[in-house]
């Protein structure tokens, strides 16, 4: 056992703690396992401070008490998973390519269901009544990233996290307790090694399931489809595509120039981190792990010409919004209208680049050079030249 402050109480403990919680007598007996190697390799290897050992915690408890609401309504209202989805829009990516940007301004197209922090953190239903008062479920998630952006202030200059705003289905994805994302706040190394071994494709049904229920609930509109997005879901398509087979699924993918990705992207992970530990997370080996993660992406189109994706260069995204917002639109069989083009206008304009203060980043400083990065994606650069997506003079 690890001699830094470490989660207290065993994965029987939390169950326990999450029944009496919400006053749900039912035995989550799928989140055992996880759980309890979940738990055992954060005490071991994340080095938690004593408040990053609570909070994470509590974290996990709160995944606890929303599994068991969500399991509470779906016994009691079978239906729910009968519900048809409109074929979603995954905007699918490595970090810090532009990914939350695009995200950001569908969201505010008016079109799209899309997931607020609130609602990815705390999807379940606390009465079991559709309709029901959210400022509870939005007052305790503003509460938990008021207290990360104290413990690690940075963040919201690369990624700023607020209750209201869109934000990634991670939170919902791990929901599952199936989800490497579980690692990205906390190192989980033997956790993630557990989970390799595992179907992945469970926390892409529980994230589906996740969707109907949102709509039973109230909290959004079966006739648009939702706006999805997660950096951790890219060498995962085809369990993606499995979950999804039913209301089918459009992938769009952004692609922006690796030396501007891996040291930002490795930046944001350590930040991420410093909420949980004082300790920094050795960062050397991100180049050759995010190719890995692109290139099993690759190998998955490449193997299946049959699923279509939109691919979308970040710099256009920059400089031609609104031709890109017309070429996604036609891809997922959408039709744009004059507000749309509004929304998008009104949300640049009051969101410019940088608005919460400046992102720098150096490869240098996380334990790689440029040389690693263009070593590590070289087939990735040869594929972008090949396919004419993007100019970036490697």
């Amino acid at each position: 056992m690890s001699a830094w402050p470490s989660i207290h109480g065993s994965a029987e403990d939390l169950l326990k703690e999450a029944r009496r919680s919400t006053g749900i007598d039912m035995i989550d007996f799928e989140a055992e396992v996880p759980l309890s190697i979940l738990i055992d390799s954060y005490n071991r290897q994340a080095r938690f401070t004593e408040a990053g050992a609570v909070m994470k915690r509590n974290y996990l408890l709160r995944i606890l008490k929303n599994r068991l609401r969500m399991q509470r309504d779906l016994a009691a209202h079978p239906g729910i998973l009968d519900i048809e989805l409109r074929p979603p829009l995954l905007i699918n990516a490595l970090a810090r390519t532009g990914s939350t940007k695009m995200q950001k301004t569908l969201a505010a197209t008016g079109d799209f269901n899309y997931l607020p922090y609130w609602m990815c953190m705390n999807s379940a239903s606390e009465t079991g009544v559709p309709n029901e008062s959210t400022v509870n479920r939005i007052a305790e998630v503003q509460q938990y990233s008021d207290w990360f952006n104290d413990a690690s202030p940075e963040v919201r200059f690369g990624h700023d996290m607020s209750a209201l705003e869109p934000e990634e289905e991670a939170y919902i994805l791990m929901q599952s307790l199936y989800a490497a994302t579980l690692a990205g706040f906390a190192t989980a190394t033997d956790y993630v090694d557990w989970l390799s071994t595992q179907d992945q494709g469970c926390q892409y049904r529980y994230l589906r399931d996740t969707l109907k229920y949102l709509i039973w609930q109230g909290l959004a509109d079966p006739n648009k489809p939702f706006l999805l997005k997660c950096v951790a879901n890219l060498g995962l398509e085809a369990e993606i595509v499995n979950a999804f087979s039913e209301s089918g699924i459009h992938i769009a993918m952004m692609h922006r120039d690796p030396l501007s990705v891996v040291p930002s992207a490795s930046r944001l992970g350590l930040l991420f981190r410093r909420a949980y530990s004082a300790v920094d997370t050795d960062m050397s080996g991100r180049p050759g792990r995010m190719a890995g993660q692109m290139m099993r992406s690759l190998r998955y189109r490449q193997g299946h010409p049959e699923t279509p994706f939109y691919d979308i260069s970040y710099a256009k995204v920059r400089s031609e919004l609104p031709s890109v917002i017309d070429g996604l639109y036609a891809f997922c069989g959408l039709v744009p209208s004059e507000q749309t083009y509004v929304n998008v206008a009104r949300w640049e304009a009051d969101n410019p680049k940088n608005k919460q203060g400046a992102w720098s980043y150096a490869a240098e400083a996380f334990g790689f050079n440029n040389h690693d990065i263009r070593r590590e994606f070289a087939d990735y650069y040869a594929w972008i030249e090949a396919e004419g997506i993007c100019e970036w003079g490697n």
